[in-house]
């Protein structure tokens, strides 16, 4: 099936989003109050133009935070106060020697929460480099290297805990999103689905089709055969219908023996093929049930997305060229005019 979607409608993806949002908030703003501390200490004693100067600063955080208070910053704004984060720190270190060394740490930290995983690597090895080059010029080697190893284990666990909260939020997602009797993902997660693969589709200029599934007349074989029959035939469908989805396709459970595949970047030719050979595993295999071998039959409605076609439409000619094979006779696949 499909990795999760880029959509900001995913229940993991908007937690560790809100978890990050909480995160910078408490950075920008907590910055901005030491910085503001160490501002009003610098005036008291007489160090106008270093107090002033912090006191501009913490403003400026200040400013950022309020203003990205419900929404993460940009991430050249992260880049900008991480590195004048990292500015006073180093002139910290070279005024106050070992006690400066303490704030490369939090500095450190705040890294993993405020930079995406596509640049993290070369932030926090920059921001290593400028802590280590003024950590050789401030103290003694022997104290140096020392400092300069805690730093490289504080960036290691780190790295590790990014890599399972990554492995975590896809794990929590798919217990969440997945059917558990097919395997399938829910018809909750439908809408997210087809936006994301709607937006991806008109941002890379590529074809996308869809094709809807429901089986033939399956009240009638829960009526004769009982429910968990039933079950293990939609489970046996589901396992061969993702047998046929490529990777990067995505197969929905839409509603009781209902099913939604999402082709994208799959041409009208290539997805008739697709939708005809899911159709083929279903009508043409017999569903051997313990004692029972049963046959059923399956019906699909195929529709191609057209440009500047809202999602919602093009689901409704989906649902339609579904409705038109139905009422011709069934087990058949029509395709949406």
């Amino acid at each position: 099936m499909t990795p999760v979607p880029s959509s900001k409608t995913s229940a993991t993806h908007d937690l560790w989003q809100h978890f990050r949002l909480l995160a910078m908030r408490t950075i920008y703003f907590g910055s901005g109050l030491v910085i503001a501390g160490s501002g009003l200490y610098s005036l008291l004693a007489s160090n106008w133009l270093a107090g002033l100067a912090l006191l501009c600063v913490s403003s400026g955080f200040f400013i950022i935070g309020f203003l990205y208070r419900n929404e993460l910053a940009p991430q050249w704004i992260n880049f900008l106060v991480i590195c004048c984060l990292g500015t006073l720190v180093s002139v910290s270190m070279k005024s106050a020697g070992i006690l400066g060394v303490y704030w490369m740490y939090p500095i450190l930290a705040m890294v993993f929460f405020m930079f995406d995983k596509t640049i993290f690597v070369l932030v926090i090895m920059l921001i290593y480099a400028l802590f280590a080059a003024v950590i050789y010029q401030v103290l003694p080697f022997d104290y140096a290297w020392r400092v300069a190893v805690s730093m490289l284990v504080l960036i290691g666990v780190g790295a590790a805990f990014l890599v399972m909260m990554s492995s975590m939020q896809k794990r929590l997602f798919a217990a969440a999103a997945t059917d558990s009797l097919t395997g399938c993902y829910k018809r909750e997660y439908l809408s997210d689905f087809v936006q994301a693969a709607v937006e991806k589709a008109m941002k890379q200029k590529q074809p996308l089709a869809l094709v809807q599934i429901d089986m033939d007349s399956f009240q009638a074989l829960n009526d004769r055969y009982g429910y968990l029959l039933g079950d293990k035939v939609l489970a046996e469908t589901a396992r061969r219908l993702l047998n046929v989805a490529r990777e990067g396709d995505c197969v929905i459970r839409s509603n009781g023996a209902e099913f939604i595949a999402i082709f994208p970047n799959t041409t009208f030719e290539e997805a008739t093929e697709l939708a005809n050979e899911m159709l083929d595993r279903i009508r043409l295999e017999p569903y051997a049930v313990k004692s029972l071998t049963v046959t059923v039959t399956a019906s699909g409605g195929l529709a191609l997305y057209r440009a500047r076609q809202h999602w919602s439409e093009w689901l409704e000619a989906a649902d339609a060229a579904l409705f038109q094979a139905k009422s011709q006779g069934r087990n058949r696949l029509k395709v949406a005019q």
